[in-house]
């Protein structure tokens, strides 16, 4: 029996970590999976991030240069018609945002096809908004004609309804390899307490709370930054001014695959990020890498990160600098409560966002696409 074809297209397919459930595809549920990917990614995290190759990848993997990838709405691939004409799929996966230049192609190359190729869309933007032509036409276009959409969370679920999606559509989570975030309780032989953080040094990540809880915080609290972005000069200022850069660490960015290290080298991990009226929280994927991993999480209430975390993590309301400050040091305080959340994140992790499971739910919600016949 002819295995169906599958096309993913996805930018930011640039870690083995972050195709594995495609493997699983591939291996395991009966697909012949194709990956357009770029060769780098200008605002990944580090910067300008080159695809990542595995050993013995599964899948067929098609690396072409994004153009105009400074932003995920406008980059193109000029190749995908070609090898859209060269494949001929069964079936398309487009993880980009339906207003984008790249999901608009893709869904006009589906349609335009005879019979046309029904194609599953994946969408991140969990905040109402309304652009301008023509984005708002391709976002239109691609929405009336996906015969399924994925979401991060039910609040970008709920967008896809406003924007007049009328398909079925469903809240897939992003995966952690399990093997690869390791579990390692970490064994603390000294007084401090190493608090990290990883991703963007932005404002609305939430890390001017983040330093002014850690100045209210006992001595012994340390913190580490992982990343970079527009911030991080203002937030060195903020640390001396709040007396606190002796007990802060800008790393700067940590590759990929350095990621599990330092999620074993500290004590809890803190996510403190603040909704704007153009952004919320998506996901957090570093939550379930780092409780994968056996670090204690702390996360504000912004977005998706209260149903990220679930019971195995601890939750503050965002910009609520004194209630951070309570949580952190209660915890530091409490080792038993440190190895129970340690313990409790590592089955929540394996329990919800292990590649197995979201493989899983993501083959039926496929199969259902390929299958899918629109009105």
């Amino acid at each position: 029996m002819t295995k169906p074809k599958l096309l993913i297209v996805w930018h930011g397919a640039l870690f083995p970590s972050y195709r594995r459930a495609f493997w699983r595809l591939q291996t395991e549920h009966g697909w012949d999976v194709h990956l357009l990917a770029a060769r780098s990614w200008s605002k990944a995290m580090p910067r300008r991030t080159r695809f990542q190759p595995a050993p013995e990848e599964p899948i067929h993997v098609h690396l072409q240069r994004a153009w105009f990838g400074l932003h995920g709405a406008v980059h193109l691939h000029p190749f995908f018609p070609w090898l859209m004409g060269r494949l001929k799929p069964d079936l398309l996966y487009v993880i980009e945002e339906p207003f984008s230049v790249m999901a608009w192609l893709a869904a006009y190359m589906a349609t335009r096809r005879v019979p046309p190729t029904p194609f599953a869309l994946y969408a991140y933007q969990d905040i109402y908004k309304k652009y301008p032509p023509p984005f708002r036409w391709m976002e239109r276009f691609v929405l009336e004609h996906a015969a399924r959409v994925l979401v991060p969370n039910i609040d970008a679920g709920k967008v896809a309804e406003r924007k007049h999606y009328r398909g079925l559509w469903d809240v897939l989570p992003a995966t952690v390899d399990l093997e690869k975030f390791a579990y390692r309780r970490r064994t603390n032989e000294s007084e401090l307490f190493t608090l990290g953080y990883v991703g963007r040094l932005a404002e609305e990540k939430g890390l001017r709370d983040l330093l002014w809880a850690l100045s209210h915080c006992d001595d012994r609290i340390r913190l580490r930054l992982a990343g970079d972005g527009p911030a991080r000069h203002r937030l060195g200022v903020l640390a001396k001014e709040l007396g606190v850069d002796e007990r802060l660490a800008f790393l700067g960015p940590i590759a990929h695959e350095e990621l599990p290290a330092f999620y074993h080298e500290i004590d809890a991990l803190v996510l403190p990020s603040r909704t704007t009226p153009q952004w919320r929280e998506q996901f957090g994927r570093v939550l379930i890498e780092a409780m994968a991993c056996g670090a204690p999480v702390i996360g504000s209430d912004s977005g998706a990160i209260p149903s990220v975390i679930g019971d195995a993590g601890i939750i503050f309301a965002e910009g609520e600098a004194d209630a951070l400050v309570n949580k952190i040091e209660l915890l530091a305080n409490d080792p038993r409560w440190q190895n129970e959340l340690s313990l409790r994140g590592r089955v929540h992790a394996e329990q919800n966002y292990g590649v197995d499971r979201v493989a899983e739910k993501l083959h039926r919600h496929l199969t259902e696409a390929l299958h899918a016949r629109r009105d």
